[in-house]
């Protein structure tokens, strides 16, 4: 993950629940300009962060250096001015996963490490994604970090262990009480329908990171 995204999951971290139109107004922002940052249609650089941090009042550096920031704040929380609180917390890499060719895999092979994110949810963990069969969402040797108890979202992207023991990252399309309907990430292969009883689990996937932000 560049500076760049993880000043948005910093600024999305501070948004929290509020609808970005009405954090925007709490903080006398431009809704549409914050909406091109969070989708990623606009780079959050230096100049931009600053700004930011300026008009809602926050700590410097929150923004401009999060993760710098992460590391001065207390068991890894910035409060700044009111309400608003961000949240850094280590995701250790739970193994490896060494993609088969349709992107799916079985066993963890073993690592040691651990990324920091922004997730609220103290039951996040990370994989080491081995391959390129996901590429180019989710390149070889990159990490996503998973949130077992975040709110699964269609549109977003979501780890699906199966009951035979294998594990597939797929775009979640939508989900009822009988079966879930899911997208490759890639293109390459077609949607696809598990009933519900043949799935163990399926987490959301909080983000995605590049190997430079593996730390151990």
């Amino acid at each position: 993950m560049d500076i760049s995204q993880l000043r948005v999951d910093a600024l999305r971290a501070l948004i929290g629940d509020l609808k970005t139109k009405e954090f925007a107004d709490r903080y006398n922002l431009d809704a549409s300009y914050l909406s091109q940052l969070l989708n990623g249609h606009r780079s959050l650089g230096d100049k931009a962060a600053k700004n930011l941090e300026d008009k809602i009042g926050l700590p410097g550096g929150t923004l401009l250096m999060p993760a710098h920031a992460a590391q001065e704040g207390s068991s890894l929380e910035i409060k700044p001015v009111g309400s608003v609180t961000i949240s850094f917390r280590w995701a250790h890499i739970q193994g490896i996963a060494q993609l088969k060719q349709d992107g799916s895999w079985t066993d963890l092979a073993p690592m040691s490490g651990w990324v920091e994110t922004t997730s609220k949810d103290p039951s996040v963990y990370s994989l080491r994604i081995k391959g390129d069969a996901l590429a180019p969402a989710i390149r070889n040797g990159w990490v996503v970090w998973c949130e077992p108890r975040h709110e699964l979202v269609p549109g977003e992207y979501v780890v699906v262990t199966l009951t035979t023991g294998e594990s597939l990252i797929k775009e979640l399309l939508y989900m009822n009480t009988e079966e879930v309907s899911l997208m490759s990430v890639n293109g390459t292969y077609s949607r696809m329908t598990l009933q519900r009883c043949e799935i163990d689990k399926i987490h959301y996937i909080g983000g995605i990171v590049p190997p430079s932000q593996i730390r151990s």
